[in-house]
């Protein structure tokens, strides 16, 4: 009986070891790097704040040879992480008129291709630098629209 027992145990040792081996030579079996990076990108997500950047309407004279002129209207968001909010709310408080200009100026100097992207991504992009250049550290994560409208006059 005792040794039916060792032989049992010396068995489950053996394919134990050998699982173990597998694991350690078999590179794959899980990627702890992978795995903290996207417990990481989650928590990000998850710490993000929604800060209202204003709604802007602005009237681009002769976007192509066959438009008089056109309006863009959109209300815009940004993204901040929650220990920058309060932060970013009084720079937007401070700084806010001139924001608005630099923002109008940096929309209106899209071109007509940039303003029909599914994803308006030069927008977005625009956007989240002329916030960033004067808050220290680059708080804006993300930009999106509550509402964005273009539409030729």
């Amino acid at each position: 009986m005792l040794r039916s027992i060792t032989k049992k145990l010396a068995a489950m040792f053996q394919r134990l070891a050998i699982a173990m081996l597998v694991c350690v030579i078999v590179p794959g079996c899980f990627s702890a790097d992978t795995m903290i990076e996207k417990r990481r990108a989650i928590a990000i997500l998850t710490r993000l704040e929604e800060i209202d950047l204003g709604e802007f309407r602005i009237s681009v004279p002769r976007p192509s040879e066959q438009v008089a002129a056109a309006e863009i209207f959109f209300h815009a968001f940004g993204q901040v992480e929650n220990r920058d909010l309060r932060r970013v709310q009084k720079s937007l408080e401070i700084y806010g008129p001139e924001l608005r200009h630099r923002l109008l100026l940096a929309t209106r100097a899209l071109d007509i291709q940039d303003l029909e992207d599914p994803k308006l991504a030069s927008l977005r992009e625009n956007i989240a630098t002329v916030i960033n250049e004067n808050l220290k550290g680059e708080p804006l994560q993300s930009v999106g629209f509550y509402n964005f409208r273009y539409s030729n006059l």
